[in-house]
């Protein structure tokens, strides 16, 4: 049985160095995955692309964010959200 009640900080257990991005999955369920993503500045490697297989919303809580898809770029602040539905294709930058 799982817990009735989880709670915690978007910044609990962030390392003060981070050589790579921190990935933490938050929450899980059928059709639903939460997952907390660090980046002090992390980008993909070159000619690497992400083409998950679920959709993927992103929304940059802190900081900034780009992502590239190949004909264009999309630049993220704080607040800003973007729903990539599965199969598109895109890279940090």
């Amino acid at each position: 049985m799982s817990e009735p009640l989880r709670h915690g900080h978007l910044e609990e257990g962030v390392p003060a160095d981070l050589p790579d991005e921190l990935v933490t999955v938050l929450a899980s369920g059928p059709g639903v995955r939460v997952v907390r993503i660090v980046s002090r500045g992390h980008v993909t490697p070159p000619g690497e692309w992400y083409e998950q297989a679920e959709d993927e919303f992103v929304l940059v809580v802190s900081g900034a964010a780009r992502l590239e898809f190949g004909t264009h770029d999309l630049e993220l602040r704080a607040g800003d959200w973007v729903d990539l539905s599965a199969g598109v294709r895109h890279r940090e930058r």
